[in-house]
């Protein structure tokens, strides 16, 4: 399992004891951690793009723009990254239940506050992520919603295209449709596509971010264009 994580802090020693702590825990726990560092809230924004982080560290008290300002910028932009704040202090406790914050850490940070912070991380993060099971030929497989690039309708079959497969499941594409809602755009009778995994859209093709590209029907190109507007508005 990988998890993409940001520690925010303006002190070079405190992220580098975090990174210690952040990779005891990675050994120990069979996880991967790809770790990013920012010194202050203004990096951190400069940073941020859709589905980058999956959990900051994010250190209050910093020069320029302190943590929970920064968490205020950046909830306008993204709902779904976890923010387990880093403090010396616990009076920020309204704040971080308005930005929904997962946890804090008071400084000194211990190995065991570390590892209770991601076990919990890991545990909302199994609860919440949107996900379907599928049968296949070798047998059931669980996909999650955030991990599909665009579902293709082939006659009685789908292929689904994830980040790291290709599962072709005897399902029909409105099954798929009608079982995510809104969640993938229906850019073509055969398509479905999430457009989070969107790069550009050009003439009448939505290109991936994998290099890969998904046709769009005459039909459906003027509200693809307009999906993809609305959605790219929503993650500013």
């Amino acid at each position: 399992m990988t998890v993409s994580a940001l520690i925010c802090d303006d002190l070079p020693e405190e992220r580098a004891n975090l990174i210690r702590s952040l990779r005891v825990y990675e050994q120990t726990h069979n996880v991967e951690l790809q770790l990013e560092t920012a010194s202050d809230g203004t990096e951190l924004l400069s940073m941020w793009k859709p589905l980058r982080w999956d959990v900051i560290f994010l250190d209050i008290y910093m020069p320029r723009l302190n943590g929970i300002d920064a968490a205020r910028k950046l909830r306008r932009q993204d709902t779904n990254c976890e923010i387990i704040f880093v403090t010396s202090s616990r009076k920020h406790g309204l704040e971080g239940y308005e930005l929904r914050a997962l946890d804090y850490l008071t400084k000194p940070i211990s190995q065991q506050d570390v590892d209770s912070a991601l076990d919990w991380f890991f545990r909302k993060r199994e609860e919440k992520r949107p996900e379907l099971t599928v049968k296949t030929a070798e047998g059931e497989e669980r996909i999650f919603l955030r991990d599909i690039r665009f579902i293709e309708s082939r006659g009685h079959t789908c292929d689904i295209h994830a980040v790291d497969r290709v599962v072709n499941v005897r399902r029909s594409i409105n099954e798929f449709a009608s079982g995510f809602g809104d969640a993938l755009f229906r850019c073509h009778k055969s398509f479905l596509l999430n457009l989070s995994h969107v790069a550009r859209l050009e003439k009448n093709r939505f290109f991936m971010d994998d290099g890969g590209s998904v046709p769009i029907s005459g039909a459906k190109l003027s509200e693809s264009k307009s999906a993809l507007l609305i959605w790219r508005a929503e993650m500013k």
